[in-house]
Order: structure tokens, then C-alpha cells, then sequence
């Protein structure tokens, strides 16, 4: 299941002190909500909305990464159309990682996600970032390519650690799912 940053603030708002927690380090933060952990980005770029989130299980099961986009009042619809396709770039280099996110949609907004099993290079090509993380979109029809997001990779080492405190798992050796 997909965790929508509007969903988890609803269900941090939700959860008692004793079934949460939460952690922020520069522009990353961490939060334990029942059995799942989750490492997000806690800023952004000003023309986006979105939010990179990261969702670990007890003992890092099921890990999962995504770009769950909300569209600003006023808007409907996604930012992309069916003939585009979803890019990552890591301080301007664009990554083969993209090749392997899918655009969607659910009741909370609109995200693109990752095939599970790249999670492990998603984390090493984030902490490797020295200025920023991309998503972006390769729009053929019109032959060219946007930014929908730039994050900061700054403070993820930390939030990521602190959630695999929580959830007991190696950030640097994930299971196989």
C-alpha cells in the first residue's frame, strides 16, 4: 500500500505518542507509524508539491519508493500525460532508475512508484547525491524533458538510519522482499 504524505500526516495526527515517532534532519525526515517506517522528503523545490517517501517494514521488508505528487489548489488532473514517462537524475545525471517508475494515481493524489526491488540503488544514489534529487518527466510528444521536483539529499543518511533503528533493518543490506 501506498503511503500519500496526506494520508501519513492523517495518520501521524491520529497515532498516541506511544505508536509514533518521528525524526527530521536537514531536509529529511523519519516517522514510525504502527509496523512500517518511513524516510520523506521534508522540502522542496518551490514549483512542486510533491514528496519522495520511502516506506520500510520490521526488518526492512517490503521496502518501497515513490513520488507522491498533490496537485495545488485549482489544479485537476496529473502533470503528466499517458505519452510521458518518469525520470530520476541525481546532481543533473540522469539515472537508468527512472526506467523502472510507473506514473499512477489513488483517492489522495497522484505518484509515481518504483518496482520494489531497486530500492537498495534508489538509497545508494541518494546518499551518493552532493546538491540534488530529480524527478522528472521525459514528455516525447513535445521532445522535451521537465522537472517536477528537486530535492535536497541533505540529512538522509541520518533519517534513513534512525528508521532502520526502528524497524530493526540495515539500511545498507535490505532483504529481498
Amino acid at each position: 500500500m501506498k503511503l500519500t504524505p496526506a494520508i501519513f500526516a492523517a495518520s501521524l495526527a491520529l497515532a498516541t505518542t506511544a505508536k509514533a515517532a518521528t525524526f527530521e534532519s536537514g531536509d529529511w525526515g523519519a516517522a514510525k507509524v504502527g509496523h512500517a517506517c518511513h524516510v520523506f522528503s521534508t522540502r522542496a523545490a518551490r514549483h512542486t508539491s510533491g514528496a519522495l517517501v520511502l516506506t520500510f517494514y520490521q526488518n526492512g521488508y517490503n521496502a518501497s519508493f515513490g513520488y507522491d505528487y498533490h496537485p495545488w489548489p485549482g489544479e485537476t488532473g496529473a502533470p503528466w500525460g499517458e505519452e510521458d514517462y518518469p525520470m530520476l537524475a541525481f546532481d543533473d545525471e540522469t539515472s537508468w532508475l527512472g526506467d523502472e517508475m510507473f506514473t499512477g494515481d489513488d483517492i489522495g493524489g497522484y505518484g509515481m512508484s518504483m518496482t520494489d526491488g531497486m530500492v537498495p540503488e534508489v538509497i545508494t544514489s541518494v546518499r551518493n547525491a552532493k546538491n540534488s534529487v530529480d524527478i522528472m518527466l521525459d514528455r516525447s510528444a513535445q521532445n522535451e524533458e521537465v522537472i517536477l521536483g528537486r530535492f535536497s539529499p541533505e540529512g538522509f543518511g541520518p533519517a534513513l538510519q534512525k528508521a532502520g533503528e526502528w524497524c530493526a533493518f540495515d539500511p545498507n543490506n535490505l532483504p529481498s522482499s
